[in-house]
């Protein structure tokens, strides 16, 4: 719906920018015959011709707002940026005709009549196409549209164009030799910079080049505070009509569900959409994570290195040990005491919340684990396994053999907790 919106708003804009155009084209051409000014004349067809590139943006936002097709699966958005491709060749050739006219003017002194009348209507151009400039540019920033810049950007030079003729019509009526001419040439000049500029970004954007390094650096930093996401890579980006469109491929656990995988999708794209407005769509790929280096934590009865006893009570163990895992080899480790084993209900718990999440933690070996203590790690995608031995060192050997059971449910069900209590 908003990019509907969007697109509506675009084309507001292209049918008032073609009405204003026709409004001018027909005063300044009544002045222009009657004053006899040739500067006047010519700004008269510029401005008819002018009409020709809010058209073309007006017809291109509306075949963008066309819904996609099997034939058009991603919709026509460029259809816009193509219309942007067309509004700078006509650019283009203002500005040509332009050049070959102020060049004549070097070496001629036309003689004018009302002067008054063609100064009026020259001024009110200038002012007019000014105030317009600067609405259209700003509603262009707003929908992101391509081809209002570029209107925008030859609204800004009718501006010139107007000044200069209101200057050629003043050195007209003094005699002024090459004033009109010299100062044509330049403005021509500007106006041959800025629709070669317009036109090579929309050549580029057809190209799918990278539209914005700064929008790509607010994703990245939005993907990285997503819960769940363990890594991501090939982040690309394209600009289709006034949208972005995007794509990432996102690492997560192994043992995610489905519907958690899809959870996490879904709130990439929304907070992505949230906070990149410029955003249309928003592709996630979700794979399974190939972490090298991995954080295990097991609840132990002692401190004995890696000989240590393995407690039979996850929330009342002595301590708890943190081992760093390369691959199959044991990186480093360290024992934490468990502060909160004497609580009287939910000491697991209070270890997971206060220790285990701080840690950065990617999985839990235990012999049992209630099912408050299971769900909130699973919760935050911390794996859980059933030690099988009473010993660290052959858990883990274990481990990194593939031979330990992970478990999708916990050992001891909530009634069975209530009563291990009373007893």
């Amino acid at each position: 719906m908003e990019s509907v919106n969007r697109l509506k708003e675009g084309q507001r804009i292209t049918k008032n920018a073609i009405l204003v155009n026709l409004i001018f084209t027909v005063f300044k051409g009544i002045i222009g015959f009657f004053s006899g000014s040739v500067a006047l004349i010519t700004d008269t067809i510029h401005t008819g011709a002018d009409s020709i590139t809010p058209f073309a943006a007006w017809l291109g936002l509306r075949i963008a707002e066309k819904k996609p097709t099997e034939r058009f699966p991603y919709g026509y958005y460029k259809a816009e940026t193509i219309a942007t491709l067309f509004i700078c060749i006509f650019i283009l050739y203002a500005g040509y005709e332009l050049i070959i006219e102020s060049y004549s003017k070097l070496f001629t002194i036309s003689i004018i009549q009302i002067p008054y009348w063609a100064l009026g209507v020259s001024l009110i151009s200038a002012v007019a196409s000014f105030i317009i400039a600067k609405y259209e540019k700003k509603i262009a920033e707003k929908i992101n549209s391509q081809s209002l810049i570029a209107i925008a950007q030859d609204t800004k030079i009718n501006v010139l164009i107007s000044l200069i003729v209101l200057m050629a019509i003043l050195s007209t009526y003094f005699k002024i030799p090459y004033i009109e001419g010299g100062v044509g040439i330049l403005i021509s000049l500007f106006i041959f910079k800025v629709s070669i500029e317009n036109g090579k970004n929309a050549i580029y954007l057809l190209m799918d080049i990278n539209p914005n390094p700064k929008i790509e650096e607010e994703i990245k930093k939005i993907i990285k505070k997503i819960p769940g996401v363990e890594s991501f890579e090939d982040l690309k980006l394209r600009q289709s009509g006034p949208f972005i469109l995007g794509d990432v491929k996102v690492k997560t656990k192994k043992f995610l569900t489905v519907n958690r995988a899809h959870e996490i999708s879904e709130d990439i794209e929304s907070k992505i959409k949230k906070e990149v407005s410029q955003i249309e769509s928003f592709n996630i790929h979700i794979e399974p994570s190939k972490k090298k280096i991995q954080k295990l934590v097991i609840p132990v009865d002692n401190k004995n290195g890696l000989k240590s006893k393995l407690s039979y009570h996850f929330g009342r163990a002595n301590y708890f040990i943190f081992i760093e895992l390369d691959g199959k080899k044991i990186k480093s480790y360290y024992f934490i005491e468990n502060k909160y084993k004497k609580k009287k209900m939910r000491a697991g718990l209070f270890f997971i919340e206060k220790i285990i999440l701080k840690e950065d933690t990617d999985l839990l070996i235990t012999r049992q684990i209630g099912a408050i203590s299971f769900h909130t790690l699973r919760d935050h995608l911390i794996d859980v396994y059933l030690a099988k031995k009473d010993t660290l060192d052959k858990n883990i050997e274990d481990f990194v053999n593939n031979k330990l059971e992970r478990l999708t449910e916990p050992t001891k069900k909530l009634g069975q907790e209530k009563v291990a209590r009373k007893r």
